[in-house]
């Protein structure tokens, strides 16, 4: 079932140098989903003290093809 539109409105589309800027500067340690030790197409970054995916998700990176995505969470 597909969710509804306001549970995709939590995030916002940014730059890589943004998104660095931000998984440097969050307060707690964040586990890197697959590990950054594998080579991947979507890359997600959880906090395990927001409890379960996918409410713990706090940032996602993509790549289809020759493009690039970046989004964090905003809330």
């Amino acid at each position: 079932m597909a969710r509804p539109f306001d549970l995709r409105e939590r995030w916002r589309d940014v730059t890589i140098a943004e998104l660095e800027a931000f998984l440097r500067a969050y307060p707690r340690p964040l586990e890197a989903r697959p590990p950054l030790t594998r080579k991947a197409n979507y890359r997600e970054w959880v906090d395990p003290a927001r409890g379960k995916w996918p409410e713990n998700a706090v940032a996602k990176c993509w790549a289809r093809g020759g493009c690039r995505g970046c989004q964090i969470r905003l809330n």
